[in-house]
């Protein structure tokens, strides 16, 4: 949170050995929270998809942040962003550059 500073603090270091019988990890509901969904299909895909989410979902938080996108739509544009943004197997440089571009393009059409 403070890269590339850290920040103070008061708290001992966590150790997780020391912890490791009292944690529990569970699979991830990912019908309750789609954007990890979202994520995981981007990742299945490749290409240029993990750059068509990310811009889609900076181009949402920053909208959530400034009160215009509700938080249970933010999914929605990611989701559509994706559909409709020309996808790309193997792109190069300046197909990640045009991708992002478009990407944060549509996000922005489509939570309008």
């Amino acid at each position: 949170l403070t890269y590339p500073d850290r920040a103070a603090s008061d708290f001992d270091r966590l150790d997780f050995f020391t912890h490791a019988a009292s944690l529990t990890f569970e699979k991830p509901d990912v019908s309750r929270f789609r954007n990890l969904s979202l994520a995981f299909e981007a990742i299945r895909q490749g290409g240029n998809m993990p750059c068509i989410l990310n811009a889609a979902n900076e181009v949402v938080v920053q909208g959530f942040l400034q009160n215009r996108i509700s938080f249970l739509r933010m999914s929605d544009v990611i989701e559509r962003t994706m559909q409709h943004t020309p996808y790309i197997a193997k792109p190069v440089y300046d197909d990640y550059v045009q991708t992002d571009a478009e990407a944060r393009r549509m996000a922005c059409e489509y939570m309008a």
